[in-house]
């Protein structure tokens, strides 16, 4: 079970009550451990469902990526796959990919620089978190808030 801790507000209002009202220590007990089940339960549905997402920007990266091989001179293919990529935190590959669909349609300039420097900018945050020890999953879940 993942770990289930009332707020600190919350958890002195409960070991207040507890200590002036004994009898009910029991099932102030029983109601914690009863909302981190739910809590727990919770957590997993959402970790399985991000899990699917993920399988299936997967597959959609991969069908992308594939099409930009048989369509080189295709901008959306281009530009479907830099979306993908970039979905799959790939910011590298996706500035290039956004940077081929531009150049084979100059329209895609104005639309796609705001989103190019963006990923630049992600890139240099997350370079610089691994530099000072960030851990793979604490950048994941910092991208995944933002």
């Amino acid at each position: 079970m993942a770990s289930c801790v009332p707020s600190p507000s919350n958890l002195n209002k409960l070991l207040n009550f507890t200590l002036a009202h004994p009898q009910f220590s029991p099932s102030v007990l029983q109601q914690i451990t009863n909302d981190c089940r739910v809590q727990d339960k919770k957590f997993r549905e959402m970790k399985y469902r991000h899990g699917l997402y993920e399988f299936a920007l997967l597959h959609a990266a991969q069908d992308a990526l594939r099409a930009t091989q048989i369509l080189p001179a295709n901008a959306q293919a281009w530009l479907r796959a830099a979306d993908a990529l970039a979905e799959l935190r790939k910011m590298r590959e996706s500035i290039l990919y956004y940077e081929k669909s531009i150049q084979l349609d100059s329209t895609l300039e104005t639309s796609l620089r705001p989103i190019i420097d963006q990923l630049k900018n992600t890139q240099d945050f997350l370079e610089r978190a691994r530099s000072i020890g960030w851990s793979e999953d604490i950048l994941r879940l910092a991208l995944d808030v933002s």
